[in-house]
């Protein structure tokens, strides 16, 4: 900002004196505000502007600066509570529909049987009129997956299981327990965090480890058996699901 003093009259010292002030003060103030003429400015105007400026300064830039960030509310009791009851009803869901979660027949193969050399024919026939993609010579196949899995328990940072054990442990949360269960409750809290944690390491390797989340099966006949990563995971999970039946029942004795 510029200013400028349009005075030159022997008393514009007084004008110099309190554009001064008025630097100090930090007030931005505009070009004309500072313009003015000193010819029937006397000494009581000038310490009345002087007075002024000074209020101004120490009542409307300081305050200002002094402001502080709002502070961040946390969720109540009961929307905890309420999220914790969603997250028990998703482990539910999920192990009522499995296979759903767990297996995508999206793949079409070719029969073996066509790409022998002696039905070299036939298989120009076929792909000359698109039959490839028909069902009746094409064979559907499957492979695992863990994705939808991992949403669900919280392990990609979607759904109600995400930071579901802060929930548990929030004081708003504990506090309407009733004395007599805070044992039960803290150690059903720790049973669900192993479970859930065991559910996330073998959710992990399945997708990485498991041989049919890697090679094509065919529908209804997958090849890895009792022990793959993904089954182990359905166990944890199922384990997880019983501790947060546990922890919803006693959480619900005091409403």
């Amino acid at each position: 900002m510029i200013y400028r003093i349009t005075n030159t009259s022997p008393g514009s010292g007084w004008s110099i004196i309190l554009l001064a002030i008025m630097l100090i003060a930090g007030l931005q103030l505009p070009v004309m505000t500072i313009a003015f003429s000193i010819k029937t400015m006397s000494r009581s105007t000038f310490i009345s502007s002087l007075v002024t400026t000074t209020i101004v300064a120490t009542t409307d830039v300081r305050p200002a600066l002094a402001k502080s960030a709002p502070a961040t509310l946390l969720p109540t009791a009961e929307e905890d509570i309420g999220l914790i009851q969603e997250a028990s009803s998703t482990l539910k869901i999920l192990l009522d529909n499995w296979e759903k979660a767990t297996v995508e027949c999206i793949f079409a193969d070719i029969p073996r049987e066509l790409l022998e050399q002696k039905n070299k024919q036939e298989l120009l026939e076929k792909a000359s009129t698109f039959a490839l993609f028909d069902k009746s010579t094409s064979v559907v196949s499957c492979k695992t997956t863990n994705r939808t899995v991992r949403d669900y328990i919280g392990a990609t940072g979607k759904g109600p299981l995400v930071n579901i054990e802060k929930r548990m442990l929030r004081r708003s949360v504990v506090d309407t327990l009733d004395a007599d269960d805070l044992e039960e409750y803290y150690t059903q809290v720790e049973n669900f965090q192993r479970a859930i944690s065991r559910a996330s390491a073998a959710t992990y390797a399945a997708g990485v480890a498991d041989f049919d989340s890697i090679v094509n099966f065919n529908k209804g006949n997958p090849t890895d058996g009792s022990d793959s990563n993904l089954n182990q995971a359905k166990g944890a999970i199922r384990d997880a699901s019983l501790d947060l039946e546990q922890i919803v029942r006693l959480l619900a004795a005091r409403q």
